[in-house]
């Protein structure tokens, strides 16, 4: 009776422990979309009365007890209008429901009372009507419009395209370009990994374990290591190579022996091997002995064994290994500063011209974009909340990819069991 009861207290604990984790995970993930979503929420501008008679116009984005910080009328450069305003310099404050917002192209926000005074500022700023990317009254919307202005605004981040500070505007270019680096790292790390898992799993020797010390070894190693290694071997070896191979008519620019989406995509498929190899060869490994054997007593080789019978029922294990390597590659960004990840790359690795596909070209990446707004931001104030969004869009990037390969998975695990022996 107490042997069942410390199994049942296990059990439990257990259970509790798993459910501590997935509440952490769905935590850490709201607290990401609050944190980084909550600035396109429309903010109301206030206008400030001080003592020495001047009125100020501005969106209030920080409170502290003994002062408030306003973002005023940013005539010259994007950040350069906070204005710091202490409570003994106040005398009243408003929100008059006619007051203009105007955001410009280089995220540059104006705030004006009337179109005159809005025609006035976009003259100072050096602006013209086409600069204007949006202008609102938001004090005088209501919930039904702040929310259609709240989705048109995380539209234009995820599709539009960043500006020259890279602390504004969107990040299509680091979404395609993280989503592009998955994909390609998964075209190499994927046949590669299976294919070492399946030599691991039919041969036994000297060979066999000194390979899987390797492999085990790569498990460890730091990921700005893989970087180093990815620098070294491809783009100034493997892509100096290649260069004057083919490109010798464009050196001394390098083609391919400078960093890039390739090079960072393989950089990353060594990162993400190990993952691989291990899981598919537990997958190989958990699969009924009785199915291999009685495949050999039919007749088949042992190729035609594996390629026919185990590697198909091993298919939950590849997608599960698949996930895995997604969540490692997806946040490792110390390794792509060294091989091709960039601050600004406006231009997509696909065009209309031939070949299509440019695997040389320098990308943009959610990580990166996390990394350069929290940490190299000109406007942390702008910076910091960028940062947090960035890493919500890249969290539910990977939670989308692994959560589609897990689904997966389970529905192939189920059609597995079916051909279990009772």
């Amino acid at each position: 009776m107490s042997r069942a009861r410390n199994e049942s207290a296990g059990v439990a604990l257990l259970g509790g422990a798993a459910a501590c984790c997935v509440g952490v995970v769905v935590a850490l993930a709201a607290w990401l979309a609050v944190a980084g979503f909550a600035p396109f929420w429309p903010t109301s501008v206030v206008e400030v009365s001080l003592r020495d008679g001047a009125v100020v116009l501005g969106e209030r984005v920080a409170q502290f007890d003994d002062a408030q910080v306003l973002r005023t009328s940013e005539i010259e450069r994007i950040g350069g209008a906070y204005r710091r305003l202490r409570p003994d310099d106040i005398v009243s404050t408003a929100l008059p429901r006619d007051v203009l917002a105007i955001e410009l192209a280089d995220g540059r926000r104006l705030f004006a009372r009337d179109a005159g005074d809005a025609a006035a500022l976009l003259a100072a700023a050096g602006a013209i009507e086409s600069d204007v990317v949006e202008r609102v009254a938001p004090n005088a919307l209501g919930f039904g419009s702040r929310c259609m202005l709240f989705v048109k605004r995380v539209a234009r981040f995820v599709a539009g395209a960043p500006d020259t500070s890279n602390i504004s505007g969107g990040v299509l270019p680091a979404l395609i370009g993280t989503l592009t680096l998955v994909l390609l790292m998964s075209v190499l790390a994927m046949p590669l990994g299976v294919a070492t898992a399946m030599f691991l799993h039919q041969r036994r020797g000297a060979y066999a374990r000194a390979l899987r010390s390797a492999i085990d070894m790569l498990a460890g190693m730091p990921a700005i290591l893989y970087g180093v290694l990815g620098l070294g071997l491809f783009v100034h070896g493997l892509g100096a190579r290649v260069d004057a191979w083919f490109f010798a008519d464009r050196l001394p620019v390098p083609t391919f022996g400078s960093g890039g989406l390739l090079w960072a995509a393989a950089t990353l498929a060594l990162l993400t091997l190990p993952v691989v190899v291990v899981s598919v060869e537990r997958g190989l490994a958990g699969i009924p002995a009785s199915l291999r054997e009685g495949s050999l007593a039919l007749g088949a080789t042992r190729e035609e064994t594996m390629w026919r019978l185990l590697l198909p029922l091993a298919r939950p294990a590849i997608l599960g290994g698949f996930a895995l390597a997604i969540a490692r590659a997806a946040g490792s960004v110390a390794p792509l500063m060294l091989v091709g990840v960039v601050k600004l790359a406006p231009a997509l690795p696909f065009d209309a011209h031939f070949p299509y596909f440019h695997p040389s070209a320098q990308f943009m990446h959610l990580g990166f974009s996390v990394y350069d707004a929290s940490m190299a931001s000109p406007d942390a104030l702008r910076g910091v909340p960028r940062a947090y969004a960035c890493a919500a869009l890249l969290v539910l990037i990977v939670l989308t990819l692994n959560l589609s390969a897990l689904v997966l998975r389970n529905r192939l695990r189920a059609r597995q069991r079916m051909l279990e022996p009772a």
